[in-house]
């Protein structure tokens, strides 16, 4: 399940913060209606997608348990109550996790104005995607700075890429 809430919360975060980013010339209330419904959105797009992916895969192990078996249908059977368990535990965490990680960009324009509550949002998320970063670094024995660094990097890349449209949509 580590692997699912990390994957939702860098999608919200990463996702909310091109939303604040791509709305920054909108007034606050506009930009935090944005953010809101957009994470709220992507949120329950991650519960249903991973719920439905996990469930594909897993019923599908089960059709070839049952296929082993001489075609004996597991329905009703523990191991499909199981898969349904871990099916809406997954899309649960997915789900979840983006909308706590879609919240970190949005926190700041509650307390800043737009342009300081922009840079905050930006660094807070870049921050976090780092530290998720440290840490598969650390799960998978590489150098923790550098896969820090790798998702920082990837992380400004995207914020630099949704100011420039929306540099270019919308004229100063």
């Amino acid at each position: 399940m580590t692997g699912k809430f990390l994957r939702g919360f860098i999608d919200g975060s990463l996702s909310t913060l091109g939303v604040v980013i791509g709305a920054s010339a909108a007034p606050d209330a506009v930009i935090i209606a944005a953010a809101v419904g957009g994470t709220l959105a992507n949120g329950m797009s991650n519960l249903l997608s991973a719920f439905a992916a996990e469930g594909a895969e897993q019923y599908q192990e089960l059709r070839r348990t049952e296929e082993a078996m001489v075609s004996r249908d597991m329905r009703g059977t523990e191991p499909d109550r199981q898969i349904s368990r871990r099916t809406l535990r997954a899309g649960a965490t997915d789900g979840l996790a983006t909308i706590v990680g879609g919240g970190i960009p949005i926190l700041p324009y509650l307390f800043l104005t737009p342009s300081e509550a922009m840079l905050v949002a930006t660094g807070t998320v870049v921050a976090g995607v780092a530290a998720i970063g440290a840490y598969i670094g650390r799960l998978s024995r590489r150098n923790i700075v550098l896969s820090a660094l790798k998702m920082a990097i990837l992380c400004v890349a995207v914020a630099i890429v949704v100011y420039l449209v929306q540099s270019l949509i919308v004229p100063t």
